[in-house]
C-alpha cells in the first residue's frame, strides 16, 4: 500500500515538475548600484541580464520607458541590446536613474520592480526583477551657524565678476595684426598682386597673368592674344619695339634671361609664322599656348626676383 502511495505521488509531482522545467525565463541576473553614498541629482546605473529560451523575444509594451517615475525619481535613458547563444536569447538592459530627492537625515529609497513580458505567438512568461533599495544622505550643514543678521543672512548675493585688464593683450594683438597687414601689403608688392598688378617693372608678371586665364580656355583668338601680350611684355622690358633680330642683343643685356634664349627664339618664330606667314596651325604646333603661358611665368620668376 505505501509502495501504491509513493508511485502515485511521483506519478501526480511529475507533470507540475515538467512544467517548472518547461519555462522559457531560463534566469534573471541584476548588477546593482552600492547600496549607499547618494545624494540629490546622483545616478544610479542598474544592470539586468535575462536569458530566455528561443524563440521567445522582449515584447517592446513592458519595456521600461525614460521619465518620471515619482517626485524623486527620473529614469534617465534605458539601453536594451541582445544576442543568442545557440537556443538560448540573451537580453541585457542597462537602466540610468536619477535621483531628486532631499533627505533631511540619511534615508532609504527604493528604485521599482520590473516585470519583463516575453512572447511566443499566444505563449508568455513574465520574468520578475524585485525592486532594489539604496541610502540617500543630505547635502547641508549639520549646525549651521546663524548669521549676526538673523536669517536673512543665509543668503548670499551673487559675486560680481571681476574685471580683466586687458590692455596688453590688446596692445599685442594690434601689433600683431599691424605687423601682418604690412607683410602681406609687402609680399603682394613683390608678388605684384592686387592692388599692385598695374605698377610699372613687372611686364612679364602681367603677360603670365593674362596668360594663364586665356591657357584655361584655348582658341585661336586667345592664342593671339596670349602672343600679343607677352610681346607687348618683351617691347616694355627692352624699352623699344623688340623684334626677332634683337633678340641677341637683349639677352646680352638681360643676362637673367639668357637660360631662356631658345624658349625665347622659338616664341618669335611661332609669332613670326603667326603674324606674319598667317600660318596659325603651323605656329600652334611649333610652340602651343601652354607653352607661351609656361615661358612667361618663368620669366616673370625671374623678373620677381629682380635680377
Amino acid at each position: 500500500m505505501i509502495a501504491f502511495l509513493v508511485g502515485l505521488l511521483a506519478f501526480l509531482a511529475t507533470p507540475l515538475a515538467a512544467e517548472e522545467a518547461a519555462s522559457p525565463i531560463l534566469s534573471v541576473e541584476t548588477a546593482e548600484p552600492r547600496g549607499f553614498g547618494y545624494f540629490v541629482g546622483d545616478l544610479l546605473r542598474r544592470d539586468i541580464e535575462v536569458r530566455v529560451a528561443k524563440p521567445f523575444t522582449l515584447e517592446g509594451a513592458t519595456q521600461p520607458k525614460p521619465g518620471r517615475l515619482s517626485y524623486w525619481l527620473d529614469l534617465r535613458s534605458v539601453d536594451v541590446s541582445s544576442h543568442d547563444r545557440g537556443e538560448i536569447r540573451v537580453y541585457r538592459l542597462e537602466l540610468v536613474y536619477q535621483t531628486f530627492y532631499v533627505p533631511l537625515s540619511p534615508d532609504e529609497r527604493h528604485l521599482p520592480a520590473l516585470k519583463l513580458r516575453f512572447v511566443d505567438g499566444d505563449k508568455t512568461a513574465i520574468a520578475n526583477v524585485p525592486p532594489i533599495g539604496f541610502v540617500m544622505a543630505p547635502l547641508r550643514e549639520v549646525i549651521p551657524k546663524k548669521p549676526a543678521e538673523g536669517p536673512a543672512g543665509y543668503l548670499k548675493p551673487d559675486a560680481l565678476p571681476r574685471r580683466i585688464a586687458t590692455s596688453a593683450s590688446r596692445t599685442g594683438f594690434s601689433a600683431g595684426a599691424g605687423l601682418t597687414l604690412l607683410a602681406l601689403a609687402l609680399l603682394a608688392h613683390h608678388e605684384a598682386w592686387w592692388p599692385f598688378h598695374k605698377r610699372q617693372g613687372r611686364p612679364f608678371g602681367q603677360a603670365a597673368r593674362v596668360l594663364r586665364r586665356l591657357a584655361r580656355a584655348p582658341s585661336e583668338e586667345a592664342y593671339r592674344e596670349g602672343l600679343r601680350d607677352l610681346h607687348r611684355a618683351f617691347d616694355e622690358s627692352a624699352g623699344h619695339r623688340l623684334l626677332a633680330e634683337d633678340v641677341g642683343g637683349y639677352l646680352d643685356r638681360h643676362v637673367a634671361f639668357r637660360p631662356h634664349g631658345p624658349e625665347i627664339g622659338r616664341f618669335f618664330a611661332a609669332s613670326r609664322q603667326a603674324f606674319f606667314a598667317n600660318d596659325l596651325k603651323g605656329a600652334e604646333t611649333a610652340m602651343p599656348l601652354p607653352a607661351v603661358a609656361a615661358l612667361s611665368a618663368q620669366l616673370s620668376a625671374i623678373e620677381r626676383r629682380g635680377v
